[in-house]
């Protein structure tokens, strides 16, 4: 059995308002979240978090370990005994020395071994927890499980908005503000970039 006009825009009303409603709040912490970190990416000297704090621990690893490395014994090792955290984004040998860097959101940390006499320095760099959030809103070094929560929410964020804006086209009396409204946001940011963006 077809829809008419009535019964196709009732329905679409109703659907359109279901999924506004209930992906709002899913969205809301997810909101919440991304809202407050990009307002500390805009402040980042009021939170704390631009200057990194840099740990340095020494010590000594077996030259046996290092004639012929073995990748996975010498990560679990500065893993377990230097506090190395994070995913392995480089390991360099070279003839004297190799060289391990660790990444993860708000976190550095690189190992510089040498070969000869296994002697190990471990720097640690952090940005604290503020910026652990930064970096998780950016992003950077969270993993491609991260990145695709930050895709989800974006698409989240596209259906909520024009869902929301839907609703408004179907009540006759707000249209003309909401029209409006969206006109004035387009050409407040147009305004904006064209002429105070560097």
């Amino acid at each position: 059995m077809s829809m008419n006009a009535q019964q196709w825009k009732s329905f679409v009303r109703k659907w359109t308002r279901t999924l506004h409603i209930y992906l709002s709040m899913l969205g809301l912490l997810v909101l919440v979240f991304f809202a407050a970190t990009g307002f500390m990416l805009n402040h980042e000297d009021w939170f704390g978090f631009a200057e990194p704090h840099v740990e340095t621990k020494n010590g000594v690893i077996a030259p046996a370990l290092l004639e012929n490395p073995d990748k996975l014994a010498i990560v679990e090792l500065l893993r377990k005994d230097y506090a190395a955290t994070g995913a392995l984004d480089a390991f360099e040998i070279e003839d004297d020395q190799i060289s391990v860097i660790f990444k993860s959101p708000g976190r550095r940390t690189q190992a510089t071994i040498t070969r000869p006499d296994g002697q190990a320095e471990v720097s640690i760099e952090t940005h604290g927890f503020a910026g652990r959030l930064v970096e998780l809103h950016r992003g950077v070094d969270a993993g491609p499980a991260w990145r695709r929560i930050i895709d989800a929410s974006a698409i989240l964020f596209l259906i909520i908005g024009l869902t929301g804006l839907t609703l408004w086209m179907f009540v006759p009396k707000w249209r003309p503000i909401g029209l409006l409204a969206v006109a004035a946001s387009i050409a407040i940011c147009a305004t904006v970039y064209f002429t105070l963006v560097p």
